[in-house]
């Protein structure tokens, strides 16, 4: 069972809380530095994710340069949009997470390998204009996503980047240690049991097993993440319909502008 779950719901900041509580709620869920139990290490040594830098492909604004190239196959897995909350007499009602999948089909778009949220989010006509969608893997993916992960490494350690733009994070204690570099961020590198994920309040960009046999990545600026692996992996993650994955290539686009094939929201 994954501790801290409300890591994956974020603050209830639809919610009747007071700002005490809001403030309470945050202390309890906000995630410092790596608790004691959670088996996650800081490393000084960056010599594991060394191997990195030359399976990306910098500043080409595609699939390679958030996720490795040399892998058999590749996924890109949306994090799901989310109703707005809203108050009918006494009670709460909405924000349950729809796929993109759903939401597409709901619109009548489709969904691809570069599609857009802004290109199935259209809110016209009637039709369904849900607005927020997540930034990181929600409980019930990473409760789906895992156990495939786990079945396709022989290692039960892995490694964690972590950007340090994070707000909440203990950078007293963080900053001790050397970071990983890229043209565009810098990355804390932990290790741990592959269930430590669960164990941060934001999703690492780039985790991975001892024997690299897959690799998931992704970005603060995507509202997807990618994953690297075999086919078989691969297949797997696609079959899994919470996981809302399409197949993707190391060389397709991975930027604004790139879904070509459904209208814009505005248009005919």
């Amino acid at each position: 069972m994954i501790r801290r779950q409300a890591r994956f719901r974020g603050a209830p900041l639809d919610s009747e809380m007071s700002g005490a509580e809001l403030e309470a709620w945050l202390d309890a869920h906000f995630w410092w530095s790596p608790l004691a139990d959670s088996g996650l290490v800081v490393q000084n040594d960056l010599t594991p994710a060394a191997w990195l830098e030359s399976k990306l492909v910098q500043r080409s604004y595609e699939v390679h340069m958030t996720a490795p190239r040399g892998y058999e196959s590749y996924a890109r897995m949306f994090f799901p949009f989310t109703e707005h909350s809203r108050k009918v007499g006494d009670t709460w009602v909405g924000g349950e997470h729809i796929t993109w999948r759903v939401l597409a089909e709901r619109n009548g778009r489709t969904i691809h390998p570069l599609v857009e949220q802004e290109k199935i989010d259209i809110g016209s006509e009637g039709k369904d204009k849900l607005n927020d969608v997540e930034n990181s893997l929600v409980l019930e993916q990473f409760e789906a996503l895992l156990p495939i992960l786990v079945r396709h490494t022989s290692s039960t350690n892995g490694w964690f980047l972590l950007w340090d733009g994070f707000g909440d994070l203990d950078h007293a204690f963080l900053d001790r240690f050397e970071k990983v570099v890229d043209p565009f961020r810098s990355y804390y590198l932990l290790k741990g049991p592959l269930s430590a994920f669960a164990e941060f309040s934001n999703d690492p960009s780039f985790w991975w097993p001892d024997d690299r046999a897959w690799c998931y990545s992704g970005d603060v600026d995507f509202h997807w993440s990618y994953l690297a692996g075999s086919a078989a992996c691969i297949d797997e993650v696609l079959g899994v319909p919470i996981l809302d994955a399409v197949q993707t290539e190391p060389d397709n686009p991975a930027h604004f502008g790139m879904d070509v094939i459904n209208p814009d929201p505005d248009g005919p």
